[in-house]
C-alpha cells in the first residue's frame, strides 16, 4: 500500500514524493537558552524543568554557552509575564542565529516557540512540533483559559495578535509549513481549528513515518518544538498532563534524528518538563537522548 500524507485540515491525501537530500550544511556551535517559567511563575513545575536540565544538556551538548532569560522588570499578569519572556527570548534567538551559533531552548511553556519564530524569521522556516496536546486553542475556543494552550495558535498568527507583535521580528508562520506530530489530548473547539487548517498531521501510530513527511513542509530550515508529554507516560512521566498512548524514547529520537537529517536545524526546543512528576529520571534521560541525537546529526 502507497504511503499517504495526512493533512489536518480536511485529511487530504496523496502519494508522497521522497526527495533525498544531500545536504551540505556547515555545523555550528550550540547555544542553551532557558527560560525557568511556567505561565509567568519562576522555577515551579515545568518552570523547574529548564533549571534541571541546563547543566546536563549543556553537557550533552559539548558547550559552556549557556544563558538564561529572565523578566525585564516584575509584572503583574500571567500574560504580561509571558510576553515579556518570548520579547528577551526572540532577542537571544535572533542573536545566536546571526552568530551562526545553534539555539537550544529550554522552557516551561509551548508559547516560548512563538519567540523562537520570530527570532529565526519565517523565510523558508517549516515548524515540526511534537507534543500530546494541540496547543491550537484561541480565547474564543478554549475550555479552560490556560494559557499555553495558545501557542501553536499564536505561531501562526491566530490569536494575541497585539502582543505578538510587539515580539521582536514575529511574523506568522504559514500553517501549511507546520507539522504537528503524536498529538491525542485536543478540546472540540481546538479540534475543529485543526481540521480547517492547512496544518499537517502525523498520528501517534504513523510517528515512524514522520521523516516522510517533512518533504511536504517544503522548507529549508526547520525549528524543532519537543513537549516531553508527548512520550507516553509508560516510559516516564514528564509532567501533569501526560496522558497515554504516546510516543517511545526511541521515536523519539528518531524523529529528531530524522528533522535534522532532513536539512538545516534552525532551533531545537524541549518544553514542559515537570522534574517532579520524573521520579526515576526516565524523561529526563530521554530529553539528553533527544539532545545527543540532534548533535551528533
Amino acid at each position: 500500500m502507497p504511503q499517504q500524507m495526512t493533512r489536518c485540515g480536511g485529511f487530504s491525501k496523496g502519494p508522497l514524493t521522497l526527495v533525498a537530500r544531500a545536504a551540505t550544511v556547515e555545523p555550528v556551535a550550540p547555544r542553551v537558552l532557558y527560560v525557568p517559567y511556567v505561565v509567568g511563575r519562576e522555577a515551579q513545575g515545568m518552570g523547574a524543568g529548564p533549571l534541571a536540565l541546563a547543566q546536563p544538556a549543556a553537557t550533552v551538548l559539548g558547550t559552556d554557552d549557556v544563558h538564561r532569560i529572565s523578566l525585564t522588570e516584575p509584572r503583574t499578569t500571567e500574560t504580561a509575564t509571558c510576553f515579556d519572556l518570548n520579547r528577551q527570548l526572540a532577542a537571544e534567538v535572533a542573536a545566536a542565529r546571526a552568530e551562526n551559533v545553534l539555539p537550544v531552548v529550554l522552557t516551561g511553556n509551548c508559547h516560548s516557540q512563538q519567540a523562537v519564530v520570530a527570532g529565526l524569521g519565517t523565510d523558508g522556516l517549516g515548524l515540526v512540533w511534537l507534543d500530546c496536546h494541540g496547543d491550537f486553542n484561541t480565547p474564543e475556543t478554549t475550555e479552560t483559559g490556560y494559557f499555553d494552550g495558545y501557542g501553536l495558535a499564536m505561531v501562526v498568527g491566530d490569536c494575541w495578535q497585539t502582543l505578538c507583535a510587539t515580539v521582536p521580528g514575529f511574523i506568522p508562520l504559514r500553517e501549511d509549513r507546520v507539522l504537528l506530530a503524536g498529538v491525542r489530548d485536543v478540546e472540540a473547539g481546538e479540534r475543529e481549528r485543526l481540521e480547517r487548517s492547512a496544518i499537517h498531521c502525523v498520528e501517534v501510530r504513523d510517528i515512524g513515518r514522520l521523516a516522510d513527511q517533512l518533504e511536504h513542509l517544503q522548507a529549508e530550515r526547520i525549528s524543532l518544538h519537543i513537549d516531553l508529554d508527548v512520550l507516553d507516560p509508560a516510559y516516564g512521566r514528564a509532567n501533569e498532563y501526560a496522558m497515554a498512548p504516546g510516543i517511545t524514547p526511541h521515536d523519539l529520537i528518531d524523529a529528531v534524528a530524522a528533522v535534522a537529517h532532513h536539512g538545516e536545524l534552525a532551533a531545537l526546543t524541549l518544553s514542559a518538563y515537570d522534574p517532579a512528576y520524573d521520579e526515576d529520571g526516565r524523561v529526563r534521560k530521554a530529553a539528553l537522548a533527544a539532545l545527543h541525537a540532534a548533535a551528533r546529526a
